[in-house]
């Protein structure tokens, strides 16, 4: 016993030596960083519900946006593998980076983007849209013309931008607000109508008065400017919730820049979107019956429930797609929380060692 006490100090002092082992020296130079801090909720049956917290992190030609993503449905959230993932965007390699700390895996193309997901759910839902789109004329892809059998055209397009406040201080910073409207309306060759109402109240900061957000918007500028012009909503929004937008064009992406003739850079958005959709309908195929067996009571019940169940669906459709009951089908809520200037090694753009190239463009 008299030897138990040295022991747990020497296995004590082993622990500590092999944990600073272990660790690693990062000796990369430190350079001053503009990091800024994003929280974003999503909500609506047409994305998972979710929030989402982001810390980017910029220099002049670099720029590095982590995400961690943490879903409301445990399902969601214990199947989900894109749960803390980052763009490494680089200028002066003119390329940009998807990493996925989960899977320890990166794919590497140009700056416009990467058009494949890591994820290998999305990969799935990548096929069955494309197995859908072959089954409905030989198409790949989202067609929002409709298909070969159901074309529908845009048939009402509306879109502006209205300065609406000045002077609001949110989150510590000084921003002006105002509010994009669409209206869109598409029509099937049936009469059938979609109708889409989407706001968008976004809060713009003079970036003068906080060297974190110029360096943040210089970069965003060029960004722009050079990679995705055409795509205006990826400067409001991630890349993810700006793709799911994208129908907002509507093929007129020259009165999409009016939201970005608006200076400064946005420090709250809040987008609402609003569905009736009917064009196309899925034609209803004559249904039985389902009648109570007494030979197999389990199994009718079932069936006789099921069937209860999908009619209610049908009936409460408009309410559930959003416009019925007054509640938009997708809310996007996105805020910068902190902007500073802080030293960070040159590390924080790059792809942590070990990762594995799943994929090069």
């Amino acid at each position: 016993m008299k030897y138990s006490k040295p022991l747990f100090a020497l296995s004590g002092v082993a622990l500590f030596l092999s944990g600073c082992a272990s660790q690693v020296v990062d000796n990369t130079p430190i350079v001053d960083t503009s990091v800024l801090q994003y929280n974003t909720r999503i909500g609506g049956y047409m994305m998972p519900d979710a929030n989402v917290k982001e810390v980017r992190y910029t220099v002049a030609d670099k720029s590095t946006t982590e995400v961690q993503t943490e879903y409301d449905s445990w399902v969601v959230d214990a199947i989900a593998i894109e749960k803390h993932v980052a763009d490494i965007a680089r200028f002066d390699k003119n390329l940009l980076w998807s990493v996925n700390y989960e899977t320890e895996e990166f794919a590497e193309c140009g700056l416009s983007g990467c058009t494949g997901s890591l994820s290998p759910l999305e990969k799935l839902r990548e096929e069955q849209k494309e197995g859908k789109a072959q089954d409905d004329g030989g198409e790949e892809g989202y067609n929002p013309n409709g298909t070969e059998s159901c074309e529908v055209k845009v048939k009402k397009y509306d879109f502006h931008v209205t300065p609406e406040a000045r002077q609001r201080e949110i989150n510590g910073f000084v921003a002006d607000q105002y509010v994009a409207k669409w209206e869109l309306v598409s029509e099937d060759d049936q009469g059938n109508l979609d109708q889409h109402v989407v706001t968008m109240d976004f809060w713009m900061a003079n970036v003068s008065s906080n060297q974190a957000l110029q360096v943040a918007h210089n970069f965003d500028r060029k960004y722009y400017n050079e990679v995705i012009a055409s795509a205006p909503l990826d400067a409001f929004l991630d890349h993810n919730a700006a793709t799911a937008m994208e129908f907002l064009s509507a093929g007129k992406p020259e009165e999409m820049k009016k939201l970005t003739s608006v200076d400064g850079e946005p420090i709250s958005v809040k987008i609402e979107w609003y569905v009736d959709a009917n064009t196309c309908p899925t034609p209803k195929s004559e249904e039985e019956s389902t009648k109570f067996d007494v030979k197999d009571p389990v199994n009718s019940l079932k069936s006789m429930a099921g069937d209860f169940l999908s009619n209610t669906a049908e009936k409460g459709a408009k309410t559930w797609m959003g416009m019925e009951d007054g509640k938009p089908a997708l809310t996007i809520i996105r805020e910068v929380k902190a902007a500073k200037m802080t030293g960070e090694h040159t590390s924080r753009f790059e792809v942590p060692k070990g990762f594995k190239l799943i994929d090069r463009k």
